[in-house]
């Protein structure tokens, strides 16, 4: 007699399996998968530190160059005219030593108003090393030769920072009409040198050296002696 409902299992049919991926599969996968986001992270991090990296070079190499066509321009057009008296009442047509050059020169018309101004260029401590900063008066009536250097008002125009050392030397002729060697402090106030260096020590950490850096003056030394302004002239006479 059969009975009707669930049919009866066979004891020798097999079991089926179920589907799907073991917890140590599982765990081999998540393991491989963390592994390549490492490697590609640490790949994309790599570039990315490379870029900075040029990127500041560039922009340091930018920086430097910069400031060498801005001193070569202004110090090779020196002018031959007077800014000061020294203490023996000589006209100082130029002035320079180890640590500044002071000078006249025209100042393109992007810098500051156009004409002949007195610049400074000068190497300064600060608590990072020295600093390489530049100054500029305009040559008026309203120029003052004893007291510009002392206007607090004309703030200085940092060129470089954070430099481990620097100075300026000079390059004339001596009485006998002979080429000089290099010169820590320039000595002749109605005469322009022949050459001017700057020898600067960039930072250990900086990304790119001072490259050799010689400007030669264009100034005529046998016709400065007779440049001198009026202002200068007349700034110790009595009035009438």
């Amino acid at each position: 007699m059969k009975r009707l409902g669930i049919p009866a299992k066979n004891p020798r049919q097999p079991r089926q399996r179920q589907s799907g991926f073991t917890l140590i599969e599982v765990i081999v996968a998540m393991t491989l998968i963390s592994l390549i986001m490492m490697l590609i992270y640490s790949g994309i991090n790599s570039s990315r530190r490379l870029v900075e990296k040029g990127e500041k070079r560039i922009t340091a190499t930018n920086e430097v160059r910069v400031v060498q066509e801005l001193l070569r321009r202004q110090i090779s057009r020196a002018l031959p005219l007077a800014f000061k008296q020294n203490e023996d009442n000589e006209f100082i047509l130029f002035e320079g030593d180890r640590d500044h050059v002071l000078f006249v020169a025209p100042m393109p018309g992007y810098l500051g108003t156009g004409g002949p101004h007195v610049q400074l260029v000068e190497l300064v401590n600060d608590a990072g090393g020295k600093t390489l900063q530049f100054k500029h008066w305009l040559m008026s009536d309203k120029f003052d030769p004893k007291t510009f250097l002392n206007d607090k008002e004309q703030e200085p125009v940092i060129l470089l920072e954070h430099l481990r050392g620097g100075e300026f030397s000079f390059i004339g002729l001596d009485e006998e009409g002979e080429v000089t060697d290099w010169l820590n402090r320039w000595d002749e106030p109605g005469k322009a040198p022949l050459l001017v260096r700057l020898d600067i020590q960039a930072d250990k950490q900086s990304p790119v050296r001072w490259p050799e850096f010689q400007v030669a003056l264009k100034l005529d030394n046998a016709a400065t002696r007779s440049h001198v302004p009026l202002h200068l002239l007349l700034q110790d006479q009595p009035l009438q």
